[in-house]
């Protein structure tokens, strides 16, 4: 029992570490033109390294980001979670408990705002997403 205990800490652990690794990546984005970078295009970039080539060597759209990874609580959120509209318009990634990245297209390029704005950035809802990336 205690070598379960101590393997699910491991992975939580080395999770909470990639995690603050895609957030960095997504915050080197921030300021970018979303001719540049739309919204899978970060998420892909952040996850898979290539924003034209990411989960299982697919390319991923928005909505595609629906259907890979585990579903999260809100409130069990962490930095480096994909955060995906219902309706599968539009995705980002969380950047910390507080924050999103995205690529916003009233502002036509790579932003980080609060993530009390989720309501007006997905109006339809949203699901946040842990996936397992590759860089």
């Amino acid at each position: 029992m205690k070598a379960i205990v101590v393997l699910a800490l491991f992975v939580a652990v080395a999770f909470c570490q990639n995690g603050m690794k895609y957030a960095k990546r997504a915050e080197s984005l921030v300021g970018r033109s979303r001719g540049e970078y739309v919204c899978n295009q970060v998420n892909n970039w952040v996850l898979f390294g290539k924003k034209d080539t990411s989960y299982q060597g697919r390319y991923m759209l928005a909505d595609q980001y629906l259907n890979v990874g585990q579903r999260i609580p809100d409130a069990q959120r962490q930095p480096g979670d994909v955060i995906v509209g219902l309706n599968g318009a539009h995705c980002g990634m969380i950047a910390s408990d507080k924050s999103i990245i995205h690529s916003s297209s009233s502002k036509y390029r790579v932003v980080k705002v609060p993530f009390s704005q989720a309501q007006w950035v997905f109006p339809a809802g949203w699901h946040i997403k842990r996936v397992k990336g590759t860089v």
